[in-house]
């Protein structure tokens, strides 16, 4: 693989998000189309993707301690600006609720599950006494493609240049044939400075997990869980001390406090997962920023190659199936392990945690997160000491490779209908 190529991949698929990327990029959507218009607002319709509905419909959204789609719409109409990314509601302020709640009373604001999209989409059109304006989101969580005014296009994206989550969407195909000794042939020839940028993901999420500790947010499963280990319910490791902080961190992202992520591949909860793991797990064994940063190096390509077969958003909980999975490789790199070693992790990791369900974002986010990035520990430890799970177990395949040739068929065929059903439960929910 060339270097360019991966590091490029590296940087378009790592991000600084602030709360939920889901309602965000509702939001983003409405700011985008409201951005020009002209003219008192009538109404508001937004047109979107089961996946990102059913991601945005009960999580907290930054700066309110609320949640809500419709919510997400009104702080964009009333507080949003574009250029903000996928840090839009950044400014928002507490008095700023009452808004928004004041412009839901007296504005129409619609939702309509668009069956069609493969992926990412989502449409806004806002009504105004003086027009129609329309913009739509495609491919990633902030890639603005369309403007319209009164159905006449006025800003179609240059695919070959535009920015976003999305830019990498080509050349993250590049890794889809990479086996285990190629991506750690590709890290170890790395400069070291062409990767350093991943350090702040460890850093970045850290102090959400001190956030997530600090207030009252989420599930509080960090606060829990460190009551469990200074209660001696819990055993004192790394593997707890990690459990809690990722706990923490998404404690504090689902609970709509106002403290950015790092994410990586369109989720700043697989940002969370990763990043905290992998960095948490460097510094207890004493490696150096450079080793640190060479191992999320390894694990972000890894998760790449799972996005190849999986897609950026699915039916499956990607914080264990891809985010814990490259946390497993990387820590298994760190502890010394082999290319075998590694590709073995990546087994035993597909084998235990595939059927983990991505049920939206939420509160109960944390316990799923947790849950990932401990045994992601545990299963680095098992691999580096030679445990595997032998081909025909399940889904796993002779190889890297083959395995995840076989999480696309389960994943497309097998979960053609969990976000649906999904969807159905939630929506129910709702009324």
């Amino acid at each position: 693989m060339e270097l360019g190529t991966a590091i490029e991949v590296l940087r378009q698929h790592t991000f600084l998000t602030l709360g939920c990327t889901d309602p965000v990029a509702i939001g983003l959507a409405v700011a985008h189309a409201c951005q020009g218009a002209e003219g008192d607002i009538r109404e508001v319709r937004v047109r979107l993707d089961r996946n990102i509905y059913k991601d945005a419909v009960s999580v907290g959204i930054p700066g309110t301690h609320s949640a809500g789609v419709d919510l997400a719409v009104a702080l964009a109409v009333i507080k949003g600006c574009p250029e903000a990314g996928l840090e839009l509601f950044k400014d928002v302020e507490p008095g700023d609720i009452e808004k928004a709640k004041t412009f839901l009373q007296d504005h129409e604001v619609h939702f309509e599950l668009d069956e069609e999209a493969a992926g990412i989409r989502i449409t806004a059109t806002v009504v105004t006494e003086k027009g129609v304006y329309e913009a739509l989101i495609e491919g990633a969580h902030d890639r603005l493609l369309m403007k319209k005014v009164d159905g006449r296009p006025v800003f179609w994206a240059d695919s070959s240049c535009d920015e976003g989550l999305s830019t990498g969407n080509d050349r993250l195909e590049t890794l889809r044939g990479l086996t285990i000794n190629e991506i750690i042939d590709t890290i170890e020839t790395i400069e070291p400075g062409e990767i350093s940028f991943l350090l702040q993901g460890v850093t970045q999420n850290l102090k959400a997990a001190r956030a997530g500790m600090a207030e009252k947010a989420g599930l509080e499963l960090g606060k829990a869980l460190q009551s469990l280990l200074e209660g001696q319910i819990l055993p004192d490791s790394a593997i707890n001390r990690i459990r809690i902080l990722v706990a923490a961190a998404a404690d504090a992202r689902m609970g709509g406090v106002k403290v950015p992520i790092f994410g990586c591949f369109g989720s700043g909860n697989h940002g969370i997962t990763f990043f905290i793991t992998v960095g948490e797990m460097g510094h207890h064994l004493g490696k150096s920023d450079e080793e640190i940063a060479r191992a999320l190096a390894l694990g972000l390509l890894v998760v790449g190659v799972i996005k190849t077969r999986t897609g950026i958003l699915t039916p499956h909980c990607g914080c264990a199936v891809a985010a814990g999975t490259g946390a497993a490789a990387a820590v298994t790199y760190m502890l010394g392990g082999t290319a075998g070693q590694v590709e073995n992790a990546i087994q035993l990791m597909t084998a235990n945690l595939t059927g983990m369900l991505c049920d939206g974002a939420k509160y109960g986010c944390a316990l799923k997160i947790a849950a990932s990035a401990g045994v992601a520990v545990e299963t680095a430890y098992l691999a580096h000491t030679g445990a595997t799970v032998p081909r025909g177990n399940g889904i796993v395949g002779a190889t890297f490779q083959e395995t995840m040739d076989n999480l696309a068929i389960v994943t497309d065929r097998g979960m053609k209908n969990v976000d649906q059903a999904v969807l159905d439960v939630l929506l129910a929910g709702q009324n």
